[in-house]
C-alpha cells in the first residue's frame, strides 16, 4: 500500500491486535494487544480505537455476505477478521482450497475482501484434516482442526501463515 496514491482516506491497523482463541468459549475470538491496551485502527483516514476484549462471538459471512457455509475435510481456508467504526468484531470466510493442492509455487490461497467501513486486524487459517469446521459454531481448538492466527497492518498481497 503506498499512502501516496491515497491523499485523502487510507485504512490499517496500527496495532497488533493479538488474536488468539477465545478464552473461555474457543469458538470465540480474544483481542489481546501485546501493548495490554487495545487495538488502534484507521478508516478512511479516521482513527478509531477498540480495547483488547475476550470472548467476543465469532459473526462470519462468505465473501457474498450470505450465511457462512462448512469448512469441508482435508481443506485450508482464510478467515479476514475485521472491525467496523463502531469496533464490532466481524468475520468472512475466504475460498477453501484443497490442501493438498497447496503449494509453495502457486499462492492459490487468498484472502477474502473486506466489507466497506472496516478494518482488517487479521486473519485465521483453519486447516480440518479428518473432519469439517463451521466457523461461528466449531471450537478453534476442535479435534483435527488447527487454526493459526496472523496480525495484520493492511491486507498483504499473499498469506504469511
Amino acid at each position: 500500500m503506498n499512502l501516496n496514491d491515497t491523499p485523502r482516506g487510507g485504512t490499517f491497523c496500527l496495532s497488533k491486535a493479538g488474536l488468539a482463541i477465545g478464552s473461555s468459549g474457543k469458538d470465540d475470538l480474544d483481542i489481546a494487544c501485546p501493548n495490554g491496551t487495545g487495538v488502534e485502527f484507521v478508516i478512511d483516514g479516521v482513527l478509531y480505537y477498540k480495547a483488547d476484549a475476550t470472548d467476543i462471538p465469532v459473526v462470519v459471512t462468505d465473501e457474498d455476505a450470505t450465511a457462512v457455509s462448512t469448512q469441508a475435510d482435508e481443506t485450508t481456508c482464510l478467515y479476514l477478521v475485521q472491525l467496523s467504526t463502531a469496533g464490532a468484531l466481524t468475520t468472512i470466510k475466504g475460498t477453501e482450497v484443497d490442501t493438498d493442492e497447496l503449494t509453495a509455487e502457486t499462492v492459490n490461497l487468498k484472502l477474502p475482501v473486506g466489507t466497506a467501513d472496516t478494518c482488517p486486524i487479521g486473519y485465521t487459517q483453519v486447516v480440518t484434516d479428518g473432519d469439517t469446521f463451521l466457523c461461528g459454531t466449531d471450537d478453534f481448538n476442535k479435534a483435527n482442526v488447527t487454526a493459526t492466527y496472523v496480525d495484520l497492518f493492511a491486507i498483504p498481497p499473499h498469506p504469511i501463515a
